[in-house]
C-alpha cells in the first residue's frame, strides 16, 4: 500500500494522469509484490520520468537467500498466482531482470504522453530518495518489505 501511495503521489505531481497513472501504479505494485514475496528484506523503488517514457526499477537487497526470479505466466487454470509479470509485460515497452549476489532488480519502461510543460526535452525528472530534485518528491524510496 505504501509503495502505491508513493508512486501515485510522485506521478500525480509530475502530471502523469488517467490510464497512464493507473498502469504505472499497477506495474510498480506487481513488481514490488514480487520483490516482497520472492526477494530479500529491503526494497527500493526508483522512478524516472523522461518526455515520453517512465522508467521504473524495483530492487531488493539483504541477507535472505533468494529464489529464482518468478516466471511470467498467464495464470491459466484458476491459479491465483503467476499473473504479475504477464501483466507487467503487457503494460510495458520492455522488461529487464538482473540478479547479482547483492540484489535482484527488475527494470521496465512505460510509454507516457509527451507533455512539453511537464518535462522539457532531454531533462528527465528523478530523485535520490533522501531529498528533492527540481521541487519534486523523491523518486526513489526504500522500504523494509511490504
Amino acid at each position: 500500500m505504501e509503495t502505491r501511495r508513493f508512486v501515485r503521489a510522485a506521478l500525480d505531481l509530475w502530471g502523469v494522469t488517467g490510464d497512464e497513472l493507473d498502469s504505472a501504479v499497477l506495474v510498480v505494485s506487481e513488481l514490488a509484490g514480487n520483490a516482497a514475496v520472492h526477494g530479500r528484506t529491503v526494497m527500493r523503488v526508483s522512478l524516472r520520468l523522461d518526455p515520453q517514457r517512465l522508467r521504473v526499477e524495483v530492487s531488493d537487497f539483504g541477507m535472505r537467500p533468494t529464489s529464482a526470479l518468478p516466471a511470467s505466466s498467464r495464470g491459466e487454470g484458476g491459479d491465483e498466482h503467476g499473473r504479475g509479470l504477464f501483466i507487467v509485460e503487457c503494460l510495458t515497452e520492455w522488461i529487464e531482470c538482473r540478479k547479482t549476489a547483492a540484489s535482484h532488480s527488475v527494470s521496465v519502461s512505460l510509454r507516457v504522453s509527451d507533455r512539453a510543460d511537464r518535462c522539457r526535452s532531454g531533462t528527465g525528472r528523478t530523485g535520490t530518495g533522501s531529498g528533492r530534485h527540481g521541487g519534486l518528491p523523491p523518486a526513489a524510496a526504500s522500504s523494509a518489505g511490504l
